[in-house]
């Protein structure tokens, strides 16, 4: 499947949260399938928190990087592209295309930096609810997500609930906690105090390379679990004669940290990470809410909710709080906790339990809407 990413410019002024504004924005997606007559057939794919609009197919023939959910996307597969009208876009605040702190700043002719405005979840779902405006999409069959994704899937709800038919979160709770509030700050810190980081005005310079790297390498740490750097790397030794008695890395394991670190900053802008985590720490859908019922007190969506049991930073029991306060409301609400050693990362890296149960939710009676 070979697709094109779509760039959509908004001349308006788009409010935030904060109550500062942004005076135009773009943002940049990707489809797959076709849009029916009836315009109600749409899966909206909300990104997880270092990936972009390109969740499947390839950009070109001699492309070797298919997108990141692309297990899931495509014809006859769990969000099956011969049936549905599938779009992703890239989060406001993000670095694949949509406006975000390496965007030009209108104002000085220079990209934003640390000027940009502090984004919220709420907002990103704001300007994606134009998107669909203007696509023409009243109503998605289906929002789906998993983690920062998941969250979108949740303010999606909360906003925008007449706008919702079907629902599909993973790995995602209703608010950040304490724990990853503190995980958040280490890793922006690391990047903050690199000595190129330069307030954020790192580009068209030296970029923060080493600040990244440390950040990634933390990443790795918070996303595979014990049993699984247990099993893939053990103790190996990078020599397979022995130790070198060096301070340089001489297990595999702490190798595969090093050269993770090494091509962290290729990959994303770190102003970016800066900003999605920080929106990542103000949600919470019951802040100013009596009970998390009433924040969920419009939405009559099928939902899904999948966790894992090995997820120590997003655990089932908290998400089992969803399940609870929709169903509360007398929504259809289902809760499945799956086994997997791979923790918080298991729907895109152990993927067949998930997709086995996205399959059956899209063919079952959580569809008759």
């Amino acid at each position: 499947m070979i697709v094109a990413p779509k760039v959509l410019r908004f001349s308006d002024r788009l409010l935030l949260e904060s109550s500062r504004t942004l005076d135009g924005f773009q943002i940049t997606y990707e489809t797959y399938g076709t849009l029916n007559r009836a315009k109600d057939n749409t899966i909206l794919i909300c990104h997880g928190l270092t990936t972009d609009a390109h969740a499947a197919g390839r950009h070109s023939p001699a492309d070797t990087r298919a997108g990141w959910w692309d297990t899931a996307i495509g014809p006859g597969k769990a969000f099956d592209t011969d049936r549905y009208f599938i779009v992703c876009s890239n989060v406001l605040g993000g670095c694949g295309g949509s406006t975000g702190p390496s965007s030009v700043d209108p104002s000085r002719g220079l990209p934003y930096g640390l000027r940009f405005p502090v984004v919220t979840i709420g907002d990103m779902v704001q300007a994606q609810a134009k998107l669909a405006n203007h696509l023409g999409i009243e109503r998605f069959h289906t929002i789906a997500g998993g983690c920062f994704g998941g969250f979108q899937v949740l303010e999606w709800m909360h906003a925008f609930p007449e706008r919702v038919a079907n629902a599909i979160v993973i790995s995602a709770t209703h608010r950040t906690s304490a724990h990853n509030l503190g995980l958040w700050e280490v890793l922006r810190q690391a990047i903050m105090r690199d000595p190129d980081f330069n307030g954020g005005d790192y580009y068209g310079k030296e970029q923060p390379r080493s600040g990244m790297g440390l950040a990634q390498m933390f990443g790795v740490m918070i996303w595979m679990t014990r049993d699984v750097m247990q099993s893939r790397f053990g103790l190996k030794f990078v020599d397979e004669k022995g130790p070198a008695y060096s301070l340089e890395p001489d297990f595999k394991f702490q190798a595969f940290l090093h050269e993770v670190g090494r091509r962290a900053a290729e990959r994303f802008d770190p102003n970016s990470l800066l900003y999605l985590t920080k929106a990542m720490d103000y949600f919470d859908l019951s802040r100013g809410k009596d009970t998390l019922t009433s924040a969920f007190a419009n939405a009559r969506c099928h939902t899904l909710l999948i966790g894992y049991r090995s997820d120590w930073r997003y655990p089932p029991e908290e998400m089992d709080l969803i399940r609870v306060a929709l169903r509360a409301n007398g929504s259809h609400v289902e809760h499945h906790i799956l086994e997997s050693d791979f923790g918080h990362g298991a729907f895109i890296y152990d993927s067949d339990g998930a997709l086995k149960l996205i399959s059956e939710f899209m063919t079952s009676a959580g569809m008759k809407c």
